[in-house]
């Protein structure tokens, strides 16, 4: 069979010709100025049926648009792995921790060939990184002409909710709930002693939610008006209040709104009780309280017939005194600290400070030492977060800082306040600050690194007066009462709340120094009083030979006269 033959590929052409005549003229362009074309009139009928409206709504989407976009990426497996790193390269024979053996072999391999190889030939090396060091001036200082500014740090102090109480009654205390949300536990009082109106006034006490304030959580009742409250440190639900018959309540929101226990009226102080604190034991359930009858008195949450310790607060006392609370001296506040499980301070009605510890095997050894703190009742006395040996008083109408060291002064006062301090407190975390409430309803807070003379943000609260302050735990809330039942919740800025890396090391720093001041002005007082001793003994020995000068001239002049007299009466004769 023969193969056909390939067609051959025949390419389809199409030719458009046109003439040059046909294209039409050449387009020339110019700029020429305008002029009108064409005018079209307005018809008069569509323009009679337009209606003006004012104003106009129309509805026009002004936000970007966003579109909803899902996919599925690779699955990243992540795992957790350690490594144990130690130093190595070290003979067996050779302790780490043995500095005598290290510099022993240190000395050897310095002396080998090998290291001294080793190090020239490293020489090349470090000679050209000192070269490109010394190249760069590494020290020049850039933008050297602009002017320095001082630094922006903005204090910020606002009332972020505010619970009221419908009774109008004065805040007593205010207590922080041990628990991650935690709550407010308020007291009401008008806290006058032996008051006669206790019985007809209401004495509902309440726990508040920090984001709710129309109505608290819980209402629990005490026998008669609060005076101080202490939450326990283990169980949120448990909480005590010190009444002003001088009896402590148990309570246990669990179980009921009104007391599961109380101690007896008896054994019990004679006097409100005016501060109340747990202490630091292995099964949270021992306390202790304090009143103006000048004694305290330690409880055992277990067994609340009759306390289990007592201690008359009699510090001045003679040679020979016995302590008795006729003596006693009446406490107004109570500070406890868990770093010193057997120390305590207390502030008294008549001004004093007094350290206090159990340890002591007699009175005067318990009642160790005490400062004049105030010339009226110690409102509320704290101990520094950053060092125990530092702590905080506030009375009359001035705020002062002490140290345990120094007994003579406070090494640090401010400037009297217009209106009288009620209470004062530490900062919880930032260690150089304190905040205190007056009479006037202003709130004050104080850092020490920023400003000594004058505190770094106040707030006019409320025209009532503010009787207590208590910081939450965390530094960011504060809570405040004042004398019309309104308890404020205050909410402060980042830079007031969280601490500096060196803010603890300053304040030490401050503390060291200022009590170092007080010890050379306390010793130069001290050299000035015996020079003024020293003085006065020299003017009485001089007053005592002048003295006997004189009676020497007196009896001469007796002598003579008495002689003078004999001689004329003998001339009469």
């Amino acid at each position: 069979m023969q193969a056909s033959k390939p067609k051959s590929y025949v390419r389809s052409t199409y030719v458009y010709t046109k003439l040059r005549k046909s294209f039409g003229r050449q387009p020339l362009f110019q700029d020429v100025p305008a002029h009108l074309l064409d005018s079209i009139s307005p018809d008069r009928a569509e323009q009679n049926l337009y209606c003006l409206r004012n104003p106009v709504h129309e509805f026009v989407q002004a936000t970007l648009p966003q579109a909803l976009h899902e996919t599925n990426t690779n699955v990243v497996e992540l795992r957790e792995q350690g490594v144990n790193h130690t130093e190595g390269g070290w003979p067996r024979d050779v302790h780490l921790l043995n500095e005598e053996h290290v510099a022993r072999h240190r000395r050897r391999v310095r002396h080998e060939d090998g290291y001294v190889r080793a190090v020239l030939g490293l020489t090349p090396q470090v000679t050209r990184c000192i070269d490109q060091n010394n190249a760069i001036d590494m020290y020049q200082t850039y933008f050297d002409n602009i002017p320095p500014q001082a630094p922006v740090e903005k204090y910020n102090l606002q009332v972020a909710n505010v619970f009221r109480d419908q009774f109008k009654r004065p805040v007593s205390c205010i207590t922080w709930t041990n628990e991650k949300k935690s709550r407010l536990a308020v007291s009401y009082s008008e806290q006058v002693y032996f008051s006669v109106t206790h019985s007809t006034a209401p004495t509902a006490c309440y726990l508040w939610d920090v984001n709710i304030q129309s109505a608290p959580l819980l209402e629990f009742k005490p026998e008669s008006s609060c005076w101080r409250l202490a939450c326990s440190p283990s169980d949120p639900d448990v909480l005590l209040a010190g009444l002003d018959k001088g009896i402590t309540g148990l309570f246990d929101f669990r179980v009921s709104s009104q007391a599961v226990a109380s101690t007896s009226i008896y054994n019990s102080h004679d006097a409100p009780v005016s501060g109340l604190l747990y202490l630091h034991t292995r099964t949270n359930r021992e306390f202790f309280s304090s009143s103006p009858d000048g004694q305290c008195l330690w409880w055992d949450a277990r067994n609340l017939s009759k306390p289990f310790d007592q201690l008359c607060m009699a510090v001045r006392l003679g040679p020979n005194e016995e302590p008795s609370l006729s003596k006693a001296e009446g406490i107004s506040s109570l500070e406890y600290d868990r770093g010193l499980p057997t120390k305590f301070l207390s502030g008294t009605e008549s001004g004093l400070v007094i350290n206090a510890n159990r340890m002591g095997r007699s009175h005067s050894e318990i009642l160790a030492s005490y400062w004049r703190a105030h010339d009226g009742p110690v409102r509320a006395v704290h101990r520094s977060p950053c060092t125990l040996r530092m702590f905080i008083t506030c009375g009359d109408w001035s705020v002062r800082i002490w140290s345990e060291e120094v007994r003579t002064a406070p090494i640090i006062v401010t400037k009297p306040y217009r209106h009288e301090v009620t209470d004062v407190a530490w900062a919880p975390l930032r260690y150089s600050s304190y905040m205190a409430v007056c009479d006037g309803g202003v709130f004050y807070y104080w850092d020490l690194l920023r400003k000594q003379r004058e505190p770094v943000a106040s707030l006019q609260v409320t025209k009532q007066g503010l009787t207590k302050v208590t910081p939450h735990p965390d530094g960011e809330l504060i809570a405040t009462g004042d004398n019309d039942g309104s308890l404020f919740l205050l909410h402060v800025s980042d830079n007031m709340a969280v601490p500096g890396s060196h803010d603890k090391q300053l304040v030490n720093q401050i503390y060291n120094q200022q009590s170092k001041r007080e010890h050379i002005l306390d010793n130069r007082v001290k050299e000035i009083r015996l020079k003024l001793r020293e003085n006065a003994a020299l003017e009485g020995e001089g007053l005592a030979e002048e003295c006997g000068d004189v009676e020497e001239i007196l009896e001469k002049t007796e002598e003579d006269y008495f002689a003078i007299v004999q001689d004329e009466l003998n001339k009469m004769e």
